[in-house]
């Protein structure tokens, strides 16, 4: 029979996994209306009419708004490296790897076309704003972005790319198709945007690889 020490434990443990619940459940639900209506439309009221909790009970789990704002941000970014990043990184070292980012991120893009992009949205509500949401959002932006550079200095490294190839040049060059295709896409619905896309990088890559693409 537990002594009263291990059940006042085992309640513990299981009021602790029971908030994380609570807590994952919140975000869930912050992070599906942030990509509609961006971060600055979440508030503690919306959240809690959405999940049906109290507003006492989701200012519990975030002390405030900005919390809540920061807490969606880092779960975009983890789901970001878990689609983008992590299934990447098994393409082999060079332009596939480089090629295997890009069509993730593509494909990424393609299923936000209808919601919205936090990276994108964050910028334009936060471009001109100082605080810790703006920090939390240049933060993830800038790993992604060393994740992309590193990439392309492995591709040159690796004779895959010129050896003159300035990384920050071709990061930039490659996030501007992004950048166009969530315009052309979303915004102005252009038909054939995705296609496009995938031109371009094909043409970015063709002026800087060290043989053609087909070879």
């Amino acid at each position: 029979m537990a002594n009263p020490r291990q059940r006042s434990a085992g309640s513990s443990s299981r009021t602790l996994a029971k908030g994380q619940q609570t807590k994952a459940t919140i975000v869930e639900a912050a992070l599906g209306l942030a990509t509609h209506i961006g971060l600055e439309g979440l508030s503690i009221g919306a959240i809690a009419e959405l999940t049906g909790m109290s507003k006492s009970g989701v200012f519990a789990h975030f002390g405030s708004r900005e919390e809540l704002q920061i807490s969606v941000v880092h779960e975009y970014h983890d789901r970001f490296e878990q689609e983008v990043f992590y299934p990447a990184i098994e393409a082999p070292r060079g332009i596939p790897r480089l090629r295997a980012l890009f069509d993730n991120w593509m494909q990424r893009s393609s299923l936000e076309i209808d919601s919205g992009c936090i990276y994108i949205s964050g910028a334009v509500e936060f471009d001109d704003r100082t605080g810790p949401v703006r920090d939390a959002l240049v933060e993830s932006v800038s790993t992604w972005h060393a994740a992309m550079r590193r990439t392309i200095v492995q591709s040159r490294e690796c004779g895959d790319l010129r050896a003159d190839v300035d990384e920050n040049q071709l990061l930039f060059e490659i996030h501007g198709l992004i950048l166009a295709l969530h315009y052309e896409a979303r915004f102005l619905r252009s038909e054939g945007s995705m296609e496009r896309a995938k031109t371009g990088f094909n043409n970015i890559l063709a002026c800087y690889a060290t043989k053609p693409l087909d070879a």
